[in-house]
This record gives C-alpha cells, sequence and structure tokens, in this order.
C-alpha cells in the first residue's frame, strides 16, 4: 500500500480516484460500509480507491476530544491493503485543521488527490472547526461534478455503531459484544518487551506488551485471546493490568501462548480478545498464581477453540 503521511509531499496518484473520508479509527462495522462503498464505487467507475484519514499526534479535533484508539496503524494499513485499497493518506490533523471546507475540497481532495467522486458517513464534518457537513459537501460536488455518496448509519439493536459505543464496551471488558459492533476481534499488535521472566520460572512463559498512550484500555483482567504468529493463530490467555501479585510499573497485556515455544522480543505480536474470564487479582504466592494460571489457560482454551476451528 502506498501511504503518504504528509500533505506537504504527498505521492500523487497516478488516475481519477474515489475517497473515502473519515476518521476510521476502529474500522468497525459502519466505517467498513463506507469504505465497501468506495471500492464498489472505484470499480464501477474505473477510479482507484483512496482512503482519506488523518493522525491526532498533536491535535485532535473538537468532535474527538477524548477520543482514544481502537487500532495501530500498522494494523489499520493491513487491513485497509486485505479489504482493497491501494493508496491511503494519512496527514496528521494539525496538517489541515485550520482550512476552511471550499479549500479542504478544491485544494487537498480535487488538486493533491484527484477526486472524481467521494464516499463519506451521513455524520462526516469537515473543514476548520468541522464548519460543514453533508449538505455543503453534496453541494459542493454537485457544482463541481464529483459522484458523491453518503453512507447511512449502520445500526445495531436499533443504535447507530459507533467507536465511541465500542470503546466503553471494550473498557467494560464486554468483548464479544465489542467484537460483533468492529466485525473482527478487538486487537493489539504492541512490541514484545522483556520482562522479569518468573513465568518460565512457573512453568508457564508470557509476552509483555505495554500498552501506548491514546489507545483504548480494556478492563483489567485476564481474557481468553488468540495470538497470531506468521499466518498461524494460537490459543493464548492474557492478563491486562499491573500485575498486582508480582508488581508492574506500568500497564501490559501479558500473555501465555499455548502450544508455542520462541523467542519474541522487538516483534509486533497480534492478540484479539475473545472473552473476560475473570477480574484481576492479587495471589497470597507464586504457587497460589500458577495454579490459577493453569485454570485459565484451560478456559481459554475452550473458549477459543470454536474460532481455532473456522
Amino acid at each position: 500500500m502506498i501511504v503518504t503521511h504528509s500533505l506537504r509531499a504527498p505521492a500523487l496518484p497516478s488516475r481519477s480516484t474515489c475517497v473515502a473520508l473519515g476518521l476510521f479509527d476502529g474500522l468497525h462495522m459502519g466505517h467498513r460500509a463506507v469504505l465497501q462503498a468506495t471500492l464498489a464505487h472505484a470499480k464501477s467507475r474505473v477510479l482507484e480507491p483512496l482512503c482519506f484519514t488523518f493522525s491526532t499526534d498533536y491535535h485532535t479535533p473538537d468532535t474527538k476530544q477524548g477520543m482514544t484508539r481502537l487500532m495501530s496503524p500498522q494494523a489499520m494499513e493491513i487491513q485497509l491493503s486485505q479489504m482493497g485499497f491501494g493508496r491511503m493518506a494519512c496527514p496528521d490533523f494539525d496538517e489541515f485543521r485550520e482550512l476552511s471546507p471550499h479549500s479542504f475540497l478544491r485544494d487537498v481532495l480535487m488538486e493533491q488527490l484527484g477526486a472524481a467522486a467521494i464516499v463519506c458517513g451521513y455524520d462526516f464534518r469537515f473543514g476548520r472547526k468541522a464548519a460543514a457537513g453533508v449538505e455543503e459537501l453534496s453541494t459542493f460536488c454537485r457544482e463541481e461534478q464529483l459522484d458523491f455518496l453518503v453512507i447511512p448509519a449502520v445500526e445495531e439493536e436499533g443504535e447507530a455503531i459507533s467507536s465511541s459505543r465500542i470503546r466503553e464496551l471494550v473498557a467494560a471488558g464486554q468483548m464479544p459484544d465489542a467484537n460483533r459492533l468492529l466485525g473482527r476481534a478487538f486487537s493489539i499488535d504492541f512490541e514484545v518487551i522483556p520482562g522479569r521472566r518468573l513465568g518460565h520460572t512457573l512453568g508457564w512463559p508470557t509476552i509483555n506488551q505495554p500498552f501506548p498512550p491514546g489507545f483504548t484500555m480494556p478492563r483489567f483482567g485476564v481474557y481468553a485471546t488468540l495470538t497470531r504468529l506468521g499466518e498461524q493463530l494460537y490459543s493464548s490467555v492474557t492478563n491486562v493490568g499491573v500485575k498486582p501479585t508480582v508488581g508492574s510499573d506500568r500497564v501490559l497485556a501479558e500473555t501465555y501462548i499455548q502450544d508455542f515455544a520462541g523467542d519474541l522480543y522487538g516483534s509486533r505480536v497480534e492478540v484479539q480478545f475473545l472473552q473476560l474470564l475473570r477480574e484481576e487479582k492479587k495471589f497470597s504466592d507464586l504457587e497460589e498464581l500458577r495454579v490459577q494460571i493453569a485454570a485459565d489457560a484451560a478456559d481459554a482454551r475452550r473458549v477459543s477453540a470454536p474460532f481455532l476451528q473456522k
């Protein structure tokens, strides 16, 4: 995939594009409706599909204050590529937040990104201080003879699927519900860092992955998970929290990968969350912890079995 991280030095497309507009911070079912419509329209018009999103490393839109990410930028690129996108523009919001709606549409989308068609969700807003929405975008596209598609809300139980709704479910540890709205498993793919190797001592070697700032934090507890290593999925069990029995100076995801032995330090490893098994707790000694890990691993294997059979 060709990714443009700055509007100041864009990798210009070679032909006209059909542009999907949105933050797409979780690639949930609502986002996927916009993206699938973009791919379908691009194919029908022989246009290049392009996803326009943005990072919030320096500034966050007023309408997105307090948001946390539901997936890493690396995971987003992989999933967009798998969907069929070959190009993504992902500048920081700071680069265009002061542009008027007209300047954003003409100077960025049309002149830099070659938009001949634009697709967005029903609640998309743009321009300085989010001054414009789909009505203004529709008028602009009509005047400039651009195709324009606005995608209605995708609902679940009568309520629009949204990133904020999913974040609340993840924070409550309600993974099956969150995963249903996402259309995939809530996952992390952070770098594995060295730990104290107590898991090896206990006979349950684990990997440690610290949560980066700005990422959605699951409820502290022990989860049945799946871990992807290359093309292989493994049953696993993951503790999210501060490891109260042995202590940790930061919030970690600590994962025991069943039926695997190897060194993963420095690697980015994908861990998919399936179900909360129990709350995080402090044990009286390491032997009690060891016994509980064995029970957690058995529970995790039972939960993950149907997913491994697909």
